[in-house]
């Protein structure tokens, strides 16, 4: 089955709520956990797949920093919200880091997750500017060079990772 691997970031607390209490979260020192965030997958097949996965396929997702059920940004499929980029690069490397470390994750039942199509849709994905998200219509043509870097960078480290994976597998 083809699904459609676009994920976007969920923030634990709310915006609102995080603004209103923020003074309170700083005085308790829990600031930072009240600013986390985590991946949400769009397709809800996709998610009900997973959640059919092996238990070990499940935790790597938990483990890096995503979750299991659906939420959906607004952004066009292949983009999300650019605001995010920095929690996306870190769930990712996370991910990256978690199945390079995991020698026996290709054993298990991954309910139908391709992680090759997962790795095209990370090099391919781009981000989009709040304005453009009101209107989907108007795409954002030019990505910044620091982007273009990250994104060569993140495809070229899932090819080496799964690379990787495939000699330890041989062996």
């Amino acid at each position: 089955m083809d699904y459609r691997y676009d994920f976007d970031m969920f923030s634990i607390i709310p915006d609102e709520i995080q603004k209103q209490f923020q003074g309170l979260f700083n005085d308790t020192g829990v600031s930072a956990k009240m600013t986390e965030q985590i991946a949400l997958f769009r397709d809800p097949e996709l998610v009900s797949a997973l959640q059919h996965a092996d238990e070990e396929v499940k935790q790597l997702f938990l483990d890096s920093g995503f979750g299991l059920n659906v939420f959906d940004s607004g952004a066009p499929t292949g983009r999300y919200p650019s605001c995010d980029e920095g929690a996306r690069n870190a769930c990712i490397s996370r991910f990256r880091q978690n199945i390079a470390a995991s020698k026996e994750l290709v054993h298990f039942d991954w309910g139908g997750f391709q992680i090759a199509d997962f790795l095209m849709y990370l090099a391919s994905a781009e981000p989009i500017d709040q304005i453009d998200m009101q209107a989907p219509t108007v795409a954002n043509q030019s990505a910044p060079p620091r982007h273009i870097i990250a994104k060569v960078g993140l495809l070229a480290g899932g090819v080496l990772v799964m690379i990787a994976v495939v000699s330890i597998l041989l062996k």
